[in-house]
């Protein structure tokens, strides 16, 4: 009686924080964002990362390593969305979902504040649910396709991983109003693009913020004289840390102003840190070297080659330059999914997990009382 009983308060619980998009579990899962949401994605200069001869960041050891809005995906039930330039343009191809990352509009080049790549992409999403509109069987048909499609939107991670570059790359891409400036005008352009799906007719957002760069190889490699050997160079983490905290108050801010939408901030950054921080709880050897890189950290040179892998991915918190592996991908995803036990540090995403976010925990709960 009283797991019953506990269990029918935790139902109206999720009844009063969720919006309507927690109604009807997801049929797609769309995707906005850098190279952390996709691999054809190449904001990143040729010196950061990997060499452009690669069609792809992450074909290396082991066949792939998977993004977290894949494994995102599977959670959800739903095929990892490809990209948009992989469909053949009709709304049977895109029905799933769709991965407009990458697709900026330019390529290579043009500095780190291109704030129109959130534009491009957001413009090719709107064209796609209008095009899911159009060639549906009936208007209602359509509108539901709409409001079951869950946004992943993940930007910042390659803006930042620019700024915190040493030299010229850094100098050129800096822009007028300083670092802590962009910092807010990221902030504000990623609050627009969400109230720009709103109005598309758009009801689930998942925002993704920016992990702790400031401990990964290449910003602990070219900050070497900062850090006593067990740290991260603070000053990039305390810019970033803002950053993650302009954007969780710009989202708190336009939730009022989106009625019958859910949206959902994802604090990517205390996710890793607790792994970077407690390596050996989640099984994890090297929380500082990349697993695929040359130099002091692996963070001198990027990930060239498929031999220059480690042997043991599973056991490093880094890929290679900036990029976390997919063991620590796999965990964030849980992570963001479901509530954590009530003693573990490991509650990422607010104001509710992305398991409501995509309509499916009250069918789990209804599922354990029966």
């Amino acid at each position: 009686m009283a797991l019953l009983l506990l269990l029918f308060l935790l139902l109206g619980r999720l009844v009063a924080s969720a919006g309507a998009g927690e109604s009807t579990p997801a049929t797609a899962l769309f995707v906005l964002g850098d190279s952390t949401a996709s691999c054809a994605a190449t904001t990143l200069p040729v010196n950061l990362t990997l060499s452009s001869t690669f069609s792809s960041r992450c074909l290396f050891h082991s066949g792939s390593r998977r993004l977290l809005p894949d494994l995102l995906a599977a959670k959800m039930d739903l095929p990892p969305p490809p990209l948009i330039s992989a469909l053949n343009g009709t709304a049977a191809a895109a029905a799933k979902g769709v991965n407009f990352g990458g697709e900026e509009g330019e390529s290579g080049g043009g500095g780190v504040f291109r704030m129109a790549a959130i534009g491009q992409q957001l413009r090719l999403a709107a064209e796609t649910l209008q095009l899911l509109r159009l060639e549906a069987a009936a208007p209602s048909e359509g509108s539901d396709a709409v409001s079951g499609a869950v946004f992943v939107v993940s930007f910042g991670t390659d803006a930042y991983a620019r700024l915190l570059a040493r030299g010229s790359e850094a100098d050129a891409s800096a822009p007028k109003h300083g670092r802590r400036g962009f910092g807010r005008l990221l902030a504000g352009r990623v609050a627009r693009a969400v109230q720009e799906l709103y109005e598309a007719g758009v009801r689930r957002v998942a925002v993704l913020g920016v992990p702790p760069l400031g401990c990964a190889p290449r910003v602990m490699w070219e900050g070497l004289h900062l850090v006593d050997g067990r740290g991260c160079v603070e000053e990039a983490n305390e810019l970033i840390e803002g950053y993650n905290e302009r954007v969780e108050a710009r989202l708190d801010a336009l939730r009022p102003q989106l009625p019958g939408a859910d949206v959902v901030f994802c604090d990517v950054y205390k996710g890793v840190m607790e792994m970077i921080t407690n390596p050996g709880t989640y099984g994890f050897e090297e929380a500082r070297d990349a697993c695929c890189g040359l130099g002091p950290f692996g963070g001198t040179i990027g990930c060239l080659t498929r031999e220059m892998a480690c042997s043991t991915p599973q056991r490093h918190v880094w890929w290679d330059l900036y990029s976390p592996t997919e063991a620590v991908n796999s965990l964030l995803a849980t992570w963001a999914w479901s509530e954590p036990q009530s003693d573990s540090n490991t509650s990422v995403c607010h104001p509710i997990t992305l398991q409501q976010l995509a309509g499916l925990m009250s069918q789990t709960l209804a599922t354990i009382v029966v």
